[in-house]
C-alpha cells in the first residue's frame, strides 16, 4: 500500500542521505522503523496494579462500626450516612 506523509525538509535530507550511505532505500528503512515500533508496543505489557484482596480496605470502611453483620447496600449506605459526621 502505498502512503503519503510530509516530514521536515531537513530530516528528509539527513535521512535520505544517511540510507544512500548505508546502501539502502528510504522505503526499506521506513518499513524497518514501523515493524520496530510495532514489535515494541507488542512486548510492553500493560501496568497492572496488584491488589491484595485478602486485606483490602475498603476506602469508607472505618466508617462503617465493626458491630454492623447487615452488609445490603441499604444497610451500608444508612451505616455510612449515620456515622459520617462523627468521625470528621
Amino acid at each position: 500500500m502505498k502512503a503519503t506523509f510530509q516530514i521536515p525538509d531537513e530530516l528528509y535530507r539527513e535521512v535520505k542521505a544517511q540510507t544512500a550511505r548505508d546502501g539502502r532505500t528510504l522505503r526499506d528503512v521506513a518499513i524497518q522503523l514501523f515493524e520496530q515500533w510495532l514489535r515494541q508496543k507488542q512486548q510492553q505489557a500493560p501496568t497492572v496494579i496488584a491488589v491484595d484482596w485478602q486485606n483490602f480496605q475498603a476506602p469508607l470502611a472505618h466508617l462503617v462500626p465493626s458491630s454492623v453483620t447487615d452488609h445490603s447496600t441499604a444497610a451500608m449506605r444508612e451505616s455510612v450516612t449515620n456515622n459520617w459526621n462523627e468521625q470528621r
